[in-house]
């Protein structure tokens, strides 16, 4: 709390602050009273004479007195922090409530104001979206809260830092007032985020579909891709929509090649993608390109999207593992998508080559994801390049390496998006 001559403003992103402090002091705490409980001396230890039993007493006593003051001060610390997330998430329910009255009292159907609409996100929007992310602004503080609490009790090393990684995401959400278009913490997480602004000037909207072990923990790298992209654009005409509202697979070997995740997502991604031309006609006119970039898995997904007739004029293909399960000609895809223009890039001795075109055979089983994206007809084959070092593009490590802002690959991305000359495999600018 901060005070004013006319009393006190409440600051729950202070309270979180502190919480999570004496969170971990409580841990550290705990730690040591877990070693003094454990510290066991044998009497020989002070020697062979008469006394050194009772002085084996003595120190067993000391160290149990010891042990329960320090677990007496960690339960303190663990109610006085729970108290405090507990203030912060009322304080942030009342906020919301209050909000949600003064909303109840505007219409729903504003009078257009002089000038241009705002646009999602602006102080002055009040549609759909501009609810959905005030709405979401209060969901990820109260997962915010319950993150903090669990992490409290977590003992595995790699759920502590997935559990710290989604905390950090969620401080930065609400102290960057960042425009969470969906939000569930549950299980992996789901979570679709708006970077920049749809708006009137915006020419390039953005829709980033990521691949193979997307989970909230780390949505935050493919959420600075969208920022990056938009930073580049000095006009600001340039937003970014990054897209991770599904049950993603999480092992590349095991899952990877299973079709049936994608064959859920594309649906709703190609839903997501209505309700986002429609935002945008509404917001910044007619005269928008709409970009699907799929990464990886994120490539099956957006190809089997094009299935059901995804509503976007251009396709990105990076790293892709398929043109989407069953789509193996142009004459697999509708009507609704002859005029799409499409691109893809792949870099040498990336493994995901194993699984672009590789399974017609086993389609039948649920395995696989249709066409190599590369050498689809009508695709241009973009170069992947070097990255910011002047270092070759290759293998493994170029498969995440491509979306590194510097690189010809990230650049050749933005032109795509942004309708600038591309790269084309081979180097040849076009």
């Amino acid at each position: 709390m901060t005070g004013s001559a006319t009393g006190y403003r409440v600051a729950p992103a202070r309270l979180d602050t502190v919480a999570g402090e004496t969170g971990s002091r409580a841990g550290e705490l705990a730690g040591a009273q877990s070693a003094v409980v454990g510290e066991k001396v044998p009497a020989a230890a002070f020697g062979r004479v008469s006394e050194s039993a009772a002085a084996a007493k003595t120190f067993e006593k000391t160290m149990t007195e010891l042990g329960a003051k320090l677990e007496s001060h960690v339960s303190r610390l663990r109610t006085l922090q729970t108290g405090l997330t507990a203030c912060a998430a009322g304080y942030r329910r009342a906020d919301a409530q209050v909000a949600a009255m003064y909303r109840a009292l505007l219409p729903e159907d504003p009078l257009p104001r002089a000038g241009n609409p705002a646009g999602i996100g602006g102080s002055a929007d009040t549609g759909a979206w501009a609810h959905a992310i005030a709405d979401n602004r209060v969901k990820v503080a109260g997962a915010l809260t319950a993150e903090r609490s669990r992490l409290a009790h977590l003992t595995d090393a790699g759920e502590i830092a997935r559990s710290r990684a989604r905390i950090k995401l969620y401080e930065d959400i609400l102290a960057d007032r960042r425009q969470i278009l969906k939000f569930d913490p549950a299980g992996n997480g789901r979570i679709v985020e708006l970077v920049g602004h749809i708006e009137p000037g915006t020419r390039n909207v953005g829709l980033f579909v990521p691949g193979v072990n997307t989970q909230m923990s780390n949505f935050d790298a493919y959420a600075g891709l969208g920022r990056s992209l938009v930073a580049a654009d000095p006009a600001g005409r340039t937003a970014m929509v990054v897209w991770a509202d599904g049950v993603f697979p999480q092992n590349p070997v095991v899952q990877g090649p299973d079709a049936s995740y994608a064959q859920t997502m594309a649906p709703d991604l190609k839903t997501f993608a209505d309700d986002l031309r429609g935002e945008i006609a509404s917001h910044a006119g007619p005269d928008v390109t709409l970009t699907a970039i799929g990464h990886s898995y994120g490539g099956a997904t957006v190809g089997l999207a094009e299935t059901h007739g995804l509503d976007v004029d251009r396709v990105l293909h990076v790293e892709s593992a398929g043109m989407g399960h069953g789509v193996w000609s142009p004459s697999d895809l509708p009507a609704s998508q002859a005029g799409v223009q499409r691109f893809s890039m792949t870099a040498p001795l990336d493994p995901i080559e194993i699984a672009q075109g590789n399974a017609w055979g086993l389609e039948w089983t649920g395995i696989g994801h249709g066409a190599d994206p590369d050498t689809f007809p009508g695709v241009t084959e973009l170069e992947t390049g070097r990255d910011a070092s002047g270092s070759q593009l290759w293998g493994l490590s170029s498969h995440n390496d491509v979306l590194k802002p510097g690189s010809e690959s990230w650049t050749n991305i933005y032109r795509v998006l942004t309708g600038g000359p591309v790269t084309l495999d081979g180097g040849a600018l076009r």
